[in-house]
């Protein structure tokens, strides 16, 4: 198994990148930089993480095979947030587990064409819903009101749970190859694997290019200031700025370690790596 520090790969891009403009960031918000805090691998393709507030486990999905498989492999890992794995198949049953939310005693996860629910607690399935015509589902972000939104990469939609029934919330063809979604006071913020940063209406019926140019967007993440943390999952982490301009904080491309769709939890972002099986957590800097 790779095992590669990335921390000499933490170089900064000079200026930055946005629609039609190379300005540098906004003074208003601090540049970031991370250092590496741990590193653990024997996990099977993990793509997602989740911090869990009432036990201070952190939830991983392990799609343990391909992403639009239906093979059982899936299963879902629970590790400290110091980086030891406490039950490495604490939730199985499942085919190629990404996107995950939390609503009370429930944790959502998205399964291809379908969202699971589990115990929070005991890992044991209690339902599953399918999303009508879905694909490829990806992401999962808890709203407000404790309806479940998940990303179809395939169809351009985000679906949305509620009333124990599934339906199409948004659909755009700005929303090609959707990802990473980050609800947020007012609008839905979501990255795609077409290289767009966009914002949805609470309505699901305006959609927005915010910025472009961030390749096969997976995750996004406040970094505590009003600006965001996105990867190219790939290999790319970016600081991402509200008006869509951003800087490159590494790129692992060559190393072969991928980005996948991490978490801010506090000062430490937590980063799946599918390839090659690894969960990394990294300090969050902010400011020169």
């Amino acid at each position: 198994m790779l095992k590669l520090s990335l921390v000499p790969l933490l170089i900064p891009v000079a200026g930055s990148v946005c629609l039609a403009c190379s300005q540098a960031e906004p003074e208003q918000f601090e540049p970031a930089s991370l250092t590496e805090i741990w590193r653990t691998g024997g996990f099977a393709a993990p793509e997602s993480v989740l911090p869990d507030p009432e036990t201070g486990l952190i939830f991983v999905s392990n799609v343990n095979g391909e992403g639009d498989t239906r093979d059982g492999n899936g299963f879902i890992s629970r590790m400290t947030a110091g980086g030891e794995i406490e039950t490495l198949d604490w939730a199985t049953g499942l085919d190629a587990p990404k996107g995950m939310a939390l609503v009370g005693d429930r944790l959502y996860v998205t399964d291809i064409t379908q969202i699971v629910c589990i115990d929070r607690r005991t890992g044991e399935i209690i339902n599953r819903w399918p999303a009508p015509g879905a694909g490829f589902l990806n992401d999962a972000a808890a709203g407000p009101d404790g309806r479940i939104y998940v990303s179809d990469s395939a169809t351009s939609r985000v679906y949305v749970l509620e009333d124990q029934m599934v339906h199409v919330w948004a659909e755009d063809d700005a929303l090609r190859a959707i990802n990473g979604l980050w609800p947020e006071d007012g609008r839905m913020l979501a990255v795609t694997m077409d290289g767009l940063f966009v914002s949805i209406s609470l309505d699901g019926e305006t959609v927005t290019v915010i910025g472009e140019g961030l390749g096969d967007g997976d995750m996004i993440a406040p970094d505590g200031q009003g600006a965001y943390f996105a990867s190219e999952w790939p290999g790319q982490l970016y600081h991402l700025m509200p008006d869509g301009q951003f800087t490159v904080l590494a790129d692992t491309r060559e190393a072969g370690i991928y980005m996948n769709d991490g978490y801010v939890l506090d000062d430490v972002l937590i980063i799946p790596h599918w390839q090659p099986g690894e969960v990394s957590a990294w300090q969050i800097s902010l400011g020169h």
